[in-house]
């Protein structure tokens, strides 16, 4: 582990807020937002918390104030990522996290670093023939993205020979963003992320307040690196969806992806016990039974891979026909975040497999909705065009969070994740296991040079003030209940724990269907 090569430290004081006195914030009506009164401002903070020389970026902040004449509280809230916007989180379902922790507290969050309205301003394409060039390797007719589930000696073949092209790919994402941003990618981890988030409490509420803060997914990260750092700035902290920390922080990404899917299967069978026979889901008929709409679902999924024409996957009406199995699938995991396949999602396949039986029209209870979005052409198999794209969606800040937050991994190879994503979907989930390559951004993290300056150290070990709550629910497609359970076992944070399960399916408690 070559850590003195990128400039690690390791904190000596780890609850130092580097001397930085606070500020006071001005806050104004926010130009465009859906909830109303919420607030906008900005606040600088230093690049390198280490060494205030190097200068500062902004800040961008949101908050739906109280809406009592006494506030009894504030929440800082993340919804995920790496690279969700907080800001707009607040503008858009502020009022929905409101009614939820009550009309006394401000609901307020902040974009992190490298995302929406905040520094450092972190760039890899210059437009859109230079973004298409770059993902299209990935997709199209014989590439990896034309997989099937990898359970046929075949596809496996002609999986494994697109190593070179992926291995290509992961070292010019790695170049590219080197050759744009230099040392910027090092001041965009997740420690970082923490002390803007401490110093923002000091600014907004008072220097040594409590940190009361509410994380989904990566924010489950940045919530536990905040029991470690800050323990004794720990206020009321909520952990929903967990990302496992110490495995993100001081595992090789590669050796642990089969994590993500732990709950997978179990959550898409249980979507179709719901569904049987249920007049809302446009998939089920009345015969349906859990076992009968896996087997269309299979079907569904192999016809794709089976009829795929080397096209681009658009979203749109007629498009959506044309899709490969590599993202079907990822639209059926997509709709598993919310707990659900009705609505658009559950229609779409019930679309897909009236036109691949070559149904002479589809019912009005299945058209699919008009949605227009282009995808492909990236990291993640269901991805907008170009021109649609958030900046930091478009500049894969994630890659430059996750990877540069992990361990140097100077010796895994391409051709061992492709040989592991094989195994994943032979024993683990055969239909999702074969997505890792184009869905997940682990799997480019070993060609990744970068690492943030500041890394947490590998024992968790440092006992947060308050008692932390973790949640999850039974089926979470992408942070499995094991996570959970674990982050509030003996081996991370024990006693200053308390675990809550929800009986239900969903990527976090707060996208569940119960």
């Amino acid at each position: 582990m070559r850590l003195s090569i990128f400039g690690l430290f390791i904190f000596s004081a780890l609850e130092s807020s580097r001397a930085l006195a606070p500020v006071s914030v001005t806050w104004s009506d926010c130009p465009q937002t859906i909830t109303p009164g919420v607030q906008c401002a900005t606040v600088q903070v230093p690049l390198d918390w280490a060494d205030e020389s190097k200068g500062m970026i902004p800040i961008a902040l949101s908050r739906l104030p109280a809406k009592t004449p006494q506030r009894e509280g504030y929440m800082f809230f993340n919804p995920g990522g790496p690279g969700g916007s907080g800001t707009e989180f607040v503008q858009y379902l502020g009022g929905e996290m409101q009614a939820i922790i009550g009309t006394g507290w401000d609901v307020i969050s902040w974009d992190p670093r490298g995302v929406g309205g905040s520094g450092p301003n972190i760039t890899l394409f210059s437009g859109e023939t230079d973004y298409d060039a770059f993902w299209n390797p990935l997709y199209g007719k014989g590439h990896v993205g034309a997989h099937g589930n990898l359970t046929i000696s075949s596809d496996v073949d002609l999986f494994m020979t697109q190593v070179s092209a992926f291995d290509g790919v992961a070292r010019s994402l790695n170049q590219k963003m080197i050759e744009r941003n230099g040392d910027l990618l090092k001041y965009v981890g997740t420690c970082a992320v923490v002390r803007d988030l401490v110093y923002l409490v000091d600014s907004v509420y008072g220097q040594g307040n409590d940190v009361n803060f509410y994380g989904i997914s990566y924010g489950t990260v940045i919530a536990t690196y905040l029991t470690q750092m800050f323990p004794d700035r720990v206020g009321r902290v909520l952990i929903d969806g967990v990302l496992d920390p110490e495995k993100y922080g001081n595992r090789i990404p590669t050796k642990w992806m089969e994590v993500d899917i732990y709950d997978l299967d179990f959550t898409l069978k249980s979507w179709t016990e719901a569904c049987a026979g249920s007049k809302d889901c446009p998939l089920s008929t009345r015969y349906d039974t859990s076992s009968t709409l896996l087997t269309k679902i299979d079907t569904i999924l192999n016809t794709a891979y089976e009829r795929y024409d080397g096209s681009i996957p658009v979203l749109n009406i007629s498009g959506v026909f044309k899709w490969p199995y590599d993202n079907v699938a990822s639209f059926i995991q997509g709709g598993l975040y919310f707990g659900m396949l009705t609505d658009d999602n559950g229609q779409l396949l019930a679309a897909l497999e009236q036109y691949q039986s070559n149904s002479t029209r589809l019912s009005g209870k299945v058209v699919p909705p008009n949605i227009s979005i282009p995808i492909g052409r990236s990291p993640y198999s269901i991805m907008p065009s170009y021109d649609t794209l958030p900046r930091e969606t478009l500049n894969n800040i994630a890659f430059a969070v996750f990877c540069g937050d992990a361990i140097d991994d100077g010796s895994t190879t391409t051709e061992e994740i492709f040989k592991e994503t094989v195994r994943i979907s032979q024993s683990t989930s055969r239909i999702f296991g074969s997505l890792f390559p184009t869905s997940s951004m682990r799997t480019m993290c070993h060609k990744w040079t970068s690492r943030a300056v500041e890394r947490l150290p590998q024992k968790f070990n440092r006992p947060p003030k308050n008692i932390v709550l973790v949640m999850s629910t039974m089926g979470d497609p992408i942070t499995p209940y094991y996570s959970a359970r674990r982050l509030a076992s003996s081996n991370l944070l024990g006693n200053k724990a308390r675990l809550v399960r929800l009986n239900s399916i969903g990527h976090s408690t707060q996208s569940s269907s119960a």
